[in-house]
């Protein structure tokens, strides 16, 4: 039996405004309508709708809730998306928050909160600013409206906080292309943990990554780090990983994202962490630096990262991760017609299939695609 049930709203990196990062999902023992966790907002009610025209009994009997026999997609729609209880939010920027802006102050219900590390919160407080939209979100002092999102910043160090019925998750800071407004001119996304409460199974999802080998600010490694152990123990075996675009885009073009060669680095420093964990304990979570000591990491003082493991030939790592499933995400579309009726999505797996099976890394992929049922 899967731990989760999942439901893909969108997957797509844009420039297609239908079809945006944001997944909902819940623990397997759970309904539907008790409240589920939406992972990302970017696309919500109309491609819910549409694809509730498509498969009506997506969210049926089968997984408990009322839509069994919708009166519309368009009502189902709303009874499914008005279900989630809390958003996990990424990263601030528009691909992946659109649908939470819309939906804002227009929801039934008790308020919904908004978990995300300190300085997205701070992006979605420019949105919720009472110009680009009304102030509809707040951190919680005192009586707030039920139609107001509640501000939950979580960092690394808080470990795992419940999120959502029988859910709880664990964040990580990971780097997105540079940023000129911030310190050390990287913007900040994230990783995210997510625990089934009841039977300690875990998958992880990343928002937009870019590569550690040319990152101002190489954070992926940590992440893996603290997967291995849970990979090894048989907690973790699903990834949720961002890859917009092909193989042959240029690093110079790639904006804080990753393409296939540059997954099989990220996979290789994955399978690198799980052959040199020692088994004994969890790596201890890093404080985050001071502003003092960022600004001096930025003009190149202060102390250094330590070094990451040496690698180990592709020999030594052949099968190591055999018992993970990783689902590829965030795929930028194209207008290219590609054969076969196959999507951008498509072509992109398969040039990372052909790497990580050059590799021998046992490793499975699949792409996430809207309107999926996912079992976790």
């Amino acid at each position: 039996m899967p731990d989760f049930n999942m439901v893909v709203i969108g997957a797509g990196g844009g420039p297609n405004e239908n079809d945006l990062s944001s997944y909902i999902v819940k623990t397997s023992s759970a309904r539907w309508e008790d409240g589920s966790l939406c992972l990302d907002a970017g696309s919500g009610l109309g491609a819910l709708a549409g694809i509730l025209t498509q498969h009506p009994r997506l969210f049926g009997s089968d997984h408990g809730h009322k839509t069994d026999v919708p009166e519309s997609p368009q009502q189902a729609a709303v009874d499914v998306y008005y279900s989630i209880s809390a958003f996990i939010i990424s990263h601030g920027h528009l691909d992946h928050v659109t649908s939470l802006v819309l939906a804002a102050g227009s929801q039934s219900g008790p308020s919904k909160r908004i978990y995300a590390l300190p300085t997205t919160i701070r992006v979605l407080e420019t949105v919720f600013n009472g110009l680009i939209w009304p102030k509809l979100a707040m951190h919680e002092r005192g009586t707030v409206p039920k139609s107001f999102y509640l501000y939950e910043p979580m960092s690394p160090q808080d470990g795992y906080t419940q999120v959502s019925p029988g859910i709880s998750a664990r964040v990580m800071p990971v780097t997105h292309g540079i940023c000129s407004h911030s310190v050390d001119r990287a913007y900040e996304s994230s990783a995210w943990f997510i625990r089934n409460d009841k039977t300690g199974s875990e998958f992880l999802y990343f928002g937009d990554v870019e590569p550690d080998s040319i990152s101002n600010n190489p954070r992926t490694r940590q992440v893996w780090r603290a997967a291995a152990p849970k990979i090894k123990s048989g907690k973790l075996h699903t990834i949720f990983l961002e890859c917009s675009w092909r193989s042959d885009r240029p690093n110079a073009m790639l904006f804080g994202h990753l393409s296939p060669p540059h997954v099989l680095e990220e996979l290789r420093n994955l399978a690198t962490e799980i052959r040199t964990y020692d088994g004994k304990s969890e790596p201890a979570i890093q404080p985050p630096p001071s502003l003092f000591a960022s600004i001096l990491a930025a003009l190149g003082f202060g102390p250094k990262a330590p070094p990451p493991p040496p690698p180990f030939p592709d020999s030594q790592l052949l099968g190591s991760l055999k018992d993970i499933r990783l689902v590829v995400t965030h795929c930028k579309s194209t207008p290219e017609i590609f054969p076969d009726g196959a999507t951008i999505a498509d072509v992109i797996c398969d040039e990372i299939r052909c790497l990580t099976n050059a590799a021998g890394l046992g490793i499975t992929i699949f792409a996430a695609k809207q309107g999926d049922a996912i079992d976790i």
